[in-house]
Parts: C-alpha cells; structure tokens; sequence
C-alpha cells in the first residue's frame, strides 16, 4: 500500500507530455501511455498525408459510443487529461463509418 508521500512522488515523477506518433495509420506508441494529472497533455502527431478520425472511448464499451475528433493531415492534435481519466483510442479514415478499418492504441491515463 502506498504512502500519501509516495502517491505525491509518483505524481510528480510522471511526465507532463507525451507524444504518440501516427504512421501509415498505426499509433506508435500504441501501448499504455501515461502523464500528470490537470497539467499532462498527450500530443498527437499525423505524419501521414492523409487526415484521420481519433476516436476516444472508454474502456469497456464499444468503440462507436465514443468520440471522434478530426486530425489534419501532417497535423497535430493535443489532449489533456485529468485525474483518474482513462480511454482507449481508435485510428480511423476520415470518411465513412468502417470501424474495422481502425488501429487502436491505449489506455491513455495519469
């Protein structure tokens, strides 16, 4: 069981940024990926030349009850997080509704 002062350390010893690069429609990376609480920002980078639907999602539930969030071609999206939030995430072509088309990563955390 963790102390009050160890729970403060492990807080303040998370990063405050973290960034996941998407290539080739793939996350990378597509693992666990967690920063602070309230101050952690989670950077997500398109390096393709073709725009994208982020689909976040709560664990648990299906993939379409989440939500979707447009991100450029060659363009970035950030997304803060705040204390006890955790989500899945989907990589899906911008058009159309083909959920299997998707490559997820996750969980994002603090």
């Amino acid at each position: 069981m963790a102390t009050p002062g160890a729970a403060k350390a492990k807080e303040k010893a998370l990063p405050r940024s973290a960034t996941i690069k998407i290539r080739n429609q793939a996350p990378h990376p597509s693992g666990k990926v967690e920063v602070a609480p309230w101050i952690g920002r989670i950077h997500f980078v398109n390096q393709d030349k073709k725009e994208y639907r982020l689909r976040f999602f709560k664990p648990d539930t299906e993939p379409l009850k989440g939500i979707d969030i447009l991100i450029p071609a060659k363009g970035r999206v950030t997304v803060g997080i705040k204390t006890g939030d955790e989500y899945h995430f989907g990589v899906y072509p911008s058009k159309g509704d083909v959920a299997a088309l998707g490559k997820g990563g996750g969980p994002i955390i603090n």
